[in-house]
Order: structure tokens, then sequence, then C-alpha cells
């Protein structure tokens, strides 16, 4: 026979919330917000030094404009881990939260 005959049916108890650590949250902040912010110095830094490469057509100011091309080519080689990082930082943050 069943082993619940006779006793009452046990109530819809929701489980208790996980609860994260310090130490965690400040890694998901981590994680969210390093790759913002170097994509924007990237992108601040790379449209800077166009600007300087434009404004002085003096010899060897164009290597500032290569060197902002540089600096535009490493974010494009690097997005999938920035991407990586900003979404692994925002499922971290929402389990914290949450």
């Amino acid at each position: 026979m069943s082993e619940l005959v006779g006793y009452p049916p046990q109530p819809n108890v929701r489980p208790a919330r996980r609860v994260y650590s310090r130490r965690y949250r400040v890694w998901a902040h981590v994680f969210l917000w390093t790759p913002i912010a170097l994509t924007v110095a990237g992108v601040v830094l790379g449209l800077g030094l166009f600007a300087a490469a434009d404004a002085d057509p003096a010899y060897g100011s164009s290597a500032l404009g290569y060197l902002g091309l540089f600096v535009w080519g490493g974010l494009a080689v690097l997005s999938p881990v920035l991407l990586g990082s900003f979404i692994a930082g925002l499922v971290m943050l929402i389990r914290a939260r949450g």
C-alpha cells in the first residue's frame, strides 16, 4: 500500500530562495561593467586618435589614424569575449537579485 495513506497532503511550499554571497555579486558587477567600460574607452580612444590624425596634416601624424584603426580592430577581435562577459555578468546579477 501507499505510504501516504492516513496522512494529510503536503502543502505546496516554494523552496527557499538561494542566497548568493557578496563575492558572487561583486564578480557579477565586474563581469557586467568591465566590457562596457573597455568598449566605451576603446571607441573614445579610436575617435580621439582619428581626430588627432586628421587635425594635423604634418608628416607622421597619419600613424595616429592607423593606431586608431588598430584599437578598433582590437575591439572587433575581442567583441565575442566582451559580449560573453557581459552576458555572464547579466545572468549572474539576475540570479543574485531574483
